[in-house]
């Protein structure tokens, strides 16, 4: 029953492909907004905030758990890594993850509740982590329908029940528990499965070329982590000079802009290792058209949804979580542009390490980080809500800009090799 579930029938698999790859992006981006709905109309804004802030952290250092290290795995063509090398590292980044966590929560000094509630959020993290490493090869043969599968199923039944156990228990602490045992469950589940169809996706352990491929796709996890972080700037601010409450009308503000991402993702993240197939056979022309027609589509989604969420976001909103948002519609239409331009920026740093330029990914939230130094101080004390979403703009449109300008110049280099090639040949002939 459960292979029949996750590997369906071998004639759609494309079409499968795309169609459970936007219900695990669509269910992925939705979590944060599930649980925080519910804790909201059960527990309150205030209690409301202070779980936003411990998912927020450990979102953050989800990177160091997954290395980001998910497109460079699926675009590996040529199979320079083997699975057990990916396997190991990933290992070992969530064991340096959960040590994060732990020094995050010393060092803030939090109290018992808050430090064990942060610690299960970071041991969800692990599941996300270890899981990604097993649905990476599998996207790499080809099935990336199995991997999203398995990915829906996982998060879905994992928020289901952190949501049942609060309703019951008015616990944070206990409903964290119910989330992370389901979440390992189902991960143990499906890829048991998933192992036994791939005969290469064996979980052993090995030193051979884990630091080698932990410093080649350190400049992407290390863009991540600051990517996380620029992401999240905005949150820590209202920390920072706002209050409790203040946090969660902002974060059920932005929760929506997952909207824009889930559709982003849906559109690129199939065409990966295609586009990885091309770069590697100097396919370049089909290559750029790629870019352009996702370009193109991550812009036409941006502005639809920014329109229809400035006349109806929030009023629905408000309605759904019972806080009164009808001062801030301009806002939420501002942040759903910003999540566009957060999108395609994400969607550039795929290209970047498909070049196998993921080094430049680095200089980009280098730029952002600058940026959020500079404009923190002056947009979230005097604007509140407000700046901090003007924050968010300023971050994203700065590391957008620096991706933009690095893969222009990157296509115009190929294109003067190629050039000077067709040159030399000329004169041979």
């Amino acid at each position: 029953m459960l292979e029949r579930v996750l590997f369906g029938r071998n004639h759609d698999i494309t079409k499968r492909a795309y169609a459970w790859n936007l219900c695990a992006s669509l269910m992925y981006s939705v979590q944060s907004a599930i649980l925080l709905l519910v804790i909201t109309r059960i527990g309150g804004v205030i209690e409301a905030g202070i779980f936003t802030i411990l998912y927020t952290v450990t979102q953050t250092l989800a990177s160091l758990g997954s290395y980001s290290m998910r497109n460079f795995q699926a675009s590996d063509v040529n199979g320079e890594y083997e699975f057990k090398t990916y396997y190991s590292s990933r290992l070992a980044t969530c064991i340096c993850m959960l040590i994060a966590c732990i020094g995050y929560g010393i060092i803030r000094g939090l109290n018992s509740e808050r430090f064990f509630i942060l610690m299960l959020l970071s041991l969800y993290r692990v599941s996300d982590g270890m899981e990604d490493v097993f649905h990476g090869e599998a996207q790499k043969k080809g099935r990336l329908d199995v991997a999203s599968v398995a990915m829906t199923f996982r998060i879905g039944f994992s928020v289901v029940g952190f949501c049942l156990m609060y309703w019951f228990s008015r616990s944070l602490l206990l409903a964290s528990i119910v989330l992370v045992a389901v979440s390992f469950a189902v991960f143990v589940f499906t890829n048991i499965e998933i192992i036994k169809h791939f005969d290469s996706i064996t979980p052993k352990l090995t030193r051979t070329g884990v630091f080698r491929l932990l410093m080649v796709t350190f400049p992407v996890f290390f863009g991540a982590i600051l990517y996380n972080y620029l992401v999240n700037v905005p949150k820590y601010a209202i920390d920072r000079f706002l209050g409790d409450e203040e946090q969660t009308i902002f974060n059920i503000l932005f929760m929506p802009i997952f909207v824009v991402n889930i559709l982003s993702m849906f559109i690129f993240k199939p065409m990966v290792k295609q586009m990885g197939e091309w770069w590697n056979k100097g396919e370049h022309k089909a290559f750029a058209k790629a870019v352009v027609i996702q370009w193109s589509l991550i812009s036409i989604i941006t502005l639809t949804v920014a329109v229809g969420g400035y006349f109806l976001g929030c009023p629905v909103l408000g309605l759904i979580y019972g806080v009164d948002l009808s001062e801030y519609s301009f806002l939420f239409a501002r942040l759903l542009c910003y999540g566009g331009i957060a999108a395609l920026a994400t969607f550039l740093s795929v290209v970047l390490t498909i070049m196998r330029k993921q080094g430049f990914v680095i200089l980009g939230y280098v730029a952002g980080y600058i940026t959020s130094l500079i404009m923190t101080e002056r947009l979230v004390p005097r604007r509140e809500i407000n700046g901090a979403g003007d924050l968010y703009g300023c971050i994203m449109g700065m590391v957008l800009a620096v991706f933009l300008i690095v893969v222009c110049l990157v296509f115009a280099g190929k294109k003067g090799v190629r050039d000077n090639d067709r040159t030399v040949e000329a004169d041979l002939s």
